[in-house]
């Protein structure tokens, strides 16, 4: 401890040029103390920046003091947000060039020749109505590289990938065998296959990443090998294919469910896979937007996709419609919006009548006054989350619809997938090691 009186006479002593080992010898022989000059330098030093810091307070106003700390936030937040963004301008480089890689280098199916041309003089076609109707059959949940045990749900379901192909094969299968009786009533030349997120079964669950058969690019890509195989199985039975995409929630490459990027996400990597596969068959068209919802039209009637994790309350009626009727009311508001940015924005959606989603695992229709919510099922079925966690279970199901020019929505078929689990068809699930080379 360094005496009071003695302070103002150390300071004095180093202005006058003395050395912190004399001043230590000094204040040894005069108070008795035996203080390091390394010591001594350092107190010196701590007072002297303390003394010119109160200087400095006592001289700048409030005012100035408040401005300086602001601009001092401002610098450091600029320097935060520049390189928040040269990191998304890299990430989105990359992301472009994997999507423009995969559009440009993936081998595809060669083009079809015979397609499905309706017949006018067969004896069917004579006792049919002329207006044509258009088959929607959404593929949805599709959880491809899930493990779901047989043994630890009590013998109720089990999934795998193998499974998969089966379900697939049959639901290709099914949905032909449907739209041939549907035939023989009304010309069925149309097909849309919205596909509604879930495709892959993904890691943002530690136990998914742990249980899964494959991890998730090998899920993303044997996936979207068998279900462009599926769709070249039905494309010579229609003049015309749509497949409209919206991305799920599991396929998703964060921990937390994404609100910017959502559309970065491994579902969107396998739609854009299956669109490379078959861009030599001119009668089928994909859309695959970065928004969260997509929208196709059949006939008058406005169908909007989404997957449905965007919508809270645990999948209650209530709650799914509530959620709809908020989003009519979002997608609304561009009607609102000056005439000059409407012309310059004319395919955005505005309006539906009917919604398709998944994400609950349930096949359910809810009316809307304009049409009705479609929820469509799943491939998986049940799994050892929900009948443990929410004691329930679902057949593995998909949805097929018949739409009508006029009427809208005017048939409904459930295919039922668990029978083709022991089936010895299936799609052929070989992906070579350079994904180029053919499929």
């Amino acid at each position: 401890m360094i005496p009071e009186k003695a302070k103002s006479e150390i300071r004095r002593k180093k202005a006058a040029g003395q050395t912190w080992t004399g001043i230590a010898k000094w204040l040894g022989d005069e108070y008795g103390i035996d203080i390091h000059r390394t010591t001594l330098q350092r107190w010196h030093d701590k007072e002297v920046y303390s003394d010119e810091i109160e200087d400095e307070f006592v001289e700048l106003p409030d005012d100035r003091i408040k401005l300086d700390k602001k601009v001092a936030t401002y610098k450091a937040e600029a320097s935060y947000f520049k390189k928040l963004y040269e990191k998304s301008i890299k990430d989105d480089a990359k992301k472009e060039i994997i999507i423009d890689a995969i559009k440009n280098n993936a081998p595809s199916f060669p083009t079809l020749n015979d397609i499905h041309k309706p017949s006018k003089n067969s004896d069917s076609s004579k006792k049919r109505g002329n207006t044509p109707q258009v088959v929607v059959a959404p593929l949805s949940d599709l959880h491809i590289g899930d493990n779901v045990n047989l043994e630890q749900m009590s013998g109720l379901n089990s999934y795998d990938i193998d499974i998969f192909n089966r379900r697939l094969h049959g639901w290709s299968t099914q949905l032909l065998n449907l739209v041939e009786l549907r035939r023989n009533v009304a010309p069925v030349d149309e097909l849309v296959i919205p596909m509604l997120g879930d495709m892959v079964s993904g890691d943002i669950h530690e136990e998914l990443a742990r249980t899964n058969i494959d991890n998730c690019m090998q899920q993303m890509i044997r996936g979207a090998n068998l279900i462009a195989q599926a769709i070249m199985f039905l494309a010579p039975h229609f003049s015309k294919i749509t497949i409209p995409c919206v991305v799920g929630n599991h396929g998703r490459m964060t921990r937390k469910p994404p609100m910017k990027d959502k559309y970065m996400d491994w579902d969107f990597m396998l739609y854009q896979w299956i669109a490379a596969y078959l861009r030599d068959q001119k009668h089928i068209t994909f859309s695959i937007p970065k928004a969260f919802i997509n929208s196709f039209e059949v006939g008058k009637s406005n169908i909007l996709i989404m997957h449905g994790d965007s919508i809270s309350g645990a999948g209650s009626t209530q709650a799914i419609s509530k959620g709809v009727t908020g989003l009519r009311a979002f997608l609304q508001y561009r009607n609102t919006l000056e005439d000059a940015i409407l012309t310059s924005q004319d395919d955005t959606i505005t309006q539906f009548d009917s919604v398709m989603m998944g994400h609950f695992h349930r096949i359910e229709e809810i009316d809307i006054g304009t049409g009705t919510i479609h929820i469509c099922g799943t491939m998986k079925g049940g799994d050892e989350f929900a009948a443990q966690r929410l004691h329930a279970i679902n057949k593995p199901r998909q949805l097929v619809t018949y739409w009508h020019p006029k009427y809208g929505n005017v048939g409904k078929e459930v295919i039922y997938l668990n029978r083709y689990d022991t089936s010895h068809k299936m799609f052929v699930d070989v992906v070579p090691e350079l994904w180029i080379e053919g499929v």
